[in-house]
């Protein structure tokens, strides 16, 4: 309520600035400030950015795409379509190369959602509380959700278990060739 926030700000702000904030005034740098401050988010929590013509679809080509990829040791890292209107929602292609026995370590501040849209299962390994390791293989069409700072790491999986992996992918055509891996990090 616009009183509560009225008290929460306090000399801060005039009352009456505060309604014209409140009914779409432009705000200052010092206004959004002390608004977050009363509010307890950050700044930029308040800031609206329009739209630009042409971001209500964001393309990534995918040659763009794999141009912009993180090589590493066992993985190929290829960032996906994103908006700056959500900057901490982050997308990728990860790849789980051949060398991956066993993969990098990764961890990351995000929440992760992993799908796999790939043709060939893969080991996901993690330690759980108290250390205590787990792993679980990921199959076309498995996904995965990893909690922040949860050090995991994706495996590539032997000739005889790829041979135990069921043959039908319920990703049909839609899928994409070798060990790979759509990965959602977001807050």
């Amino acid at each position: 309520a616009p009183e509560g926030l009225e008290a929460a700000l306090g000399a801060r702000m005039p009352a009456e600035r505060l309604r014209s904030l409140l009914e779409g005034a432009e705000a200052t740098a010092a206004e959004l400030e002390a608004l977050a401050d009363a509010l307890r988010v950050r700044p930029s929590d308040l800031q609206v950015c329009a739209l630009e013509d042409g971001e209500e679809v964001v393309v990534t080509a995918a040659a763009e795409s794999r141009a912009g990829a993180r090589e590493l040791a066992t993985y190929r890292l290829a960032p996906l379509a994103r908006t700056r209107h959500q900057p901490d929602l982050k997308t990728f292609d990860l790849e789980v190369l051949e060398a991956a026995t066993p993969g990098e370590p990764l961890s990351c501040g995000l929440h992760t959602f992993v799908y796999h849209f790939g043709s060939e299962s893969v080991r996901l390994r993690w330690e759980g509380r108290g250390g205590r390791p787990h792993e679980a293989v990921l199959r076309p069409g498995d996904s995965a959700y990893v909690l922040p700072l949860v050090e995991h790491r994706f495996c590539a999986l032997g000739a005889a278990a790829q041979r135990e992996a069921p043959r039908r992918n319920p990703n049909g055509r839609a899928r994409a060739p070798g060990r790979r891996l759509f990965l959602v990090r977001i807050p």
